[in-house]
């Protein structure tokens, strides 16, 4: 199993850590998968800076039938998913990461939580429906 670990912080630098999982994702072979790992990395790890102390680690693990994004924080508070609502800006993030993997979810931890999902390649995908 290969893993990819980067700490981040606020004023995380996004394009660099953009920058380093298409290196690595194309390096595992799994480029098909950039795009809806970026969008799902960049939800998660802006509601880390925005919403759980502004600290964590971005870990990104290659699996046989994909990728796992986990994004460790300092709070214990889970996410809220909330409904799109024209009279608030923003809010939609986990819906869009819901929608674009296979599963998603949050676990606590001893130094806070984790948010998880899963990209599973599209072979995967058609052979499980």
């Amino acid at each position: 199993m290969e893993t990819l670990r980067m700490p981040f912080a606020h004023g995380y630098g996004s394009a660099a850590i953009r920058r380093t999982v298409r290196h690595v994702l194309a390096t595992w072979q799994l480029t098909d998968l950039a795009g809806d790992a970026l969008v799902v990395i960049s939800e998660l790890v802006q509601n880390a800076v925005q919403h759980a102390g502004g600290r964590g680690e971005l870990v990104l693990t290659r699996r046989r039938e994909g990728v796992l994004v986990e994004v460790f924080d300092e709070s214990s508070a889970a996410p809220s998913v909330r409904a799109p609502d024209p009279r608030r800006i923003g809010g939609r993030g986990l819906l869009i990461v819901a929608a674009v993997t296979s599963a998603w979810g949050t676990r606590t931890s001893q130094a806070g939580k984790v948010v998880w999902a899963e990209l599973a390649m599209a072979a995967v995908c058609a052979t499980a429906a």
